[in-house]
């Protein structure tokens, strides 16, 4: 019973507290607490920091990929770790430059394999690929030495992807890929 005089106290106070002043571009939002002790019990201190993030702009590391082709999964270029915890979507863009003027046209890519077992297994013993994320960008010497992907959207199914990079011209290339974690 003293659980429950002590929930209204608390409601009561917070309620009758005048909102804070803000800046003439911000709006005071009401917020309550109301604590169902039977249901869960809220303890200690509930404090904002900042606002909540949502979004979020990766870049992963340029790296110099030599012609290796998608399916040779033992020959990929490891690229890092894309941490996306938290995030249930992703945009993902590829840009890179081929390394010469003259080269044989082809499709520079990364592929994103969940960091997870037994996926991990499957991929590094068989070289299977399970629920991969994929992006790709043509490489034409017509184009030029510079190169881009579309950006598609994807749901993300796990906290963190391993990323491996492909180029399919006869040149090496150097490769970025960016991701934007949304919700």
């Amino acid at each position: 019973m003293p659980r429950t005089w002590l929930s209204l106290l608390l409601l009561a106070s917070i309620t009758a507290a005048p909102p804070p002043t803000l800046g003439a571009q911000e709006d005071a939002e009401r917020v309550e607490v109301v604590n169902l002790p039977e249901v869960q019990t809220v303890g200690g201190q509930v404090e904002v920091l900042g606002p909540i993030s949502q979004t979020k702009l990766l870049r992963l590391a340029q790296e110099v990929v030599s012609p290796v082709g998608p399916d040779e999964t033992t020959n990929l270029v490891l690229a890092g770790t894309l941490q996306s915890a938290g995030f249930g979507t992703a945009v993902l863009s590829l840009t890179g430059q081929v390394r010469a003027a003259f080269y044989q046209p082809g499709q520079v890519g990364a592929i994103l394999v969940p960091d997870v077992q037994p996926v991990l297994t499957a991929f590094l013993e068989e070289g299977q690929l399970l629920f991969p994320l994929r992006v790709e960008a043509a490489a034409r010497a017509e184009g030029g030495v510079y190169f881009s992907s579309d950006q598609p959207l994807f749901r993300l199914g796990f906290d963190r992807y391993r990323v491996y990079f492909y180029n399919t011209t006869d040149r090496p290339a150097t490769v970025t890929l960016f991701a934007y974690l949304g919700n």
